[in-house]
């Protein structure tokens, strides 16, 4: 007997058909449920159990369908048999499954939660405060201008602010159009220029 004719399912039976056949015999075939008294039936509790090991498992399913096409094939080569083509014995069981769906409420709920987080940071965001000088003149860096005629880096305010154009050794003549002051930590001469308006 094969496993389709022990759960008396067809071969193309749906998964559930061959779940629900295999509750209706245990409950039938199961040794705790017969009587002491009752005849022994056919078929064993061991080889439903077997039948629907098989038959409930896409891929032992597919593999046994295969191995009983081949047999199948091996006892129809009488006279008068139709031969079984190498397709229709390699064909899986068609079985009647849901195909699989695209979770577009978990994408679109995740896209709504990633949103929300970006706008909340956007409204939230503050610009940090500039930073505080740092006393080490390069070019770029706003400078005022001391009684002693040393330069000392300020935060830039905007347009008038005295900006350091290039660094020189100390004793370094700046290029024409750019102020000479002394560094005022000594490291050379910052030749500095007012921001144009």
């Amino acid at each position: 007997m094969t496993h389709y004719e022990v759960l008396g399912v067809s071969a193309g039976a749906p998964p559930a058909e061959v779940r629900d056949a295999y509750r209706r015999l245990a409950r039938t075939h199961h040794p705790d449920q017969r009587a002491a008294a009752d005849p022994v039936l056919p078929t064993s509790m061991a080889d439903i159990n077997e039948a629907y090991r098989v038959l409930r498992d896409p891929t032992l399913r597919s593999r046994y369908d295969a191995d009983l096409r081949q047999r199948r094939g091996s006892a129809a080569t009488g006279p008068g048999a139709r031969p079984v083509s190498a397709t229709e014995a390699a064909a899986p069981p068609v079985l009647d499954r849901v195909p699989a769906r695209y979770p577009w409420k978990l994408v679109g709920g995740m896209a709504a939660v990633g949103a929300a987080i970006v706008l909340a940071g956007a409204a939230l965001y503050e610009p940090a405060a500039p930073a505080a000088p740092d006393n080490l003149l390069e070019p770029g860096s706003c400078v005022a201008v001391e009684l002693n005629n040393d330069v000392r880096e300020v935060n830039c305010e905007g347009p008038g602010d005295l900006i350091v154009r290039q660094l020189l050794p100390m004793g370094g003549r700046c290029p024409q159009g750019l102020s000479a002051y002394r560094d005022r930590q000594g490291r050379g001469v910052a030749c500095v220029s007012p921001e144009p308006a």
